[in-house]
């Protein structure tokens, strides 16, 4: 009986994973299957000061290896990762802080989230978030459709 009070008070507990790459997962996604569900994980990336946030594109099932290979060669090098997302930072880049780009994107942008894509493939869209202090704090995150930026979504 209390069992199920407290269920209806309080929720189903969230499913949790361990995972030996990405660690501890938390899925983030209702009893029914949709295909925005997610894992929640952060992962610890060789060049960042702080955790990695990874959301996983996937259902109840967790990710696959595909998804952690793909989130090994996205992290791989930061430089190349940041090349992707400038093109559609740059119109918004000197908007919304005022200043130049010294060319090291590292002076600026803080990688904070990855959001890898349903079935580990970049023709499906996947985002990558920086925090940019220069920018009032606000957050650029390039979104990607069809393997290629297509626009970037501010807020923070």
């Amino acid at each position: 009986m209390f069992k199920k009070l407290k269920k209806i008070i309080f929720g189903a507990p969230p499913i949790v994973m361990e995972h030996g790459y990405f660690g501890t997962i938390v899925f983030e996604g209702g009893t029914e299957a949709r295909d925005d569900d997610y894992w929640e994980s952060e992962i610890f990336i060789d060049g960042l000061d702080k955790p990695l946030l990874v959301l996983i594109t996937a259902g109840k099932e967790g990710p696959n290896n595909k998804h952690e290979s793909l989130c090994k060669e996205l992290t791989s090098d930061l430089d190349a990762l940041f090349e992707k997302c400038w093109p559609i930072f740059k119109p918004d880049f000197k908007i919304w802080t005022k200043k130049e780009f010294s060319g090291n994107w590292r002076d600026d942008f803080e990688l904070e989230v990855i959001v890898l894509p349903k079935d580990a493939n970049l023709l499906n869209e996947w985002e990558v978030g920086y925090y940019v202090e220069a920018a009032s704090g606000h957050n650029f995150t390039a979104c990607f459709v069809n393997g290629l930026p297509k626009y970037n979504r501010i807020d923070g």
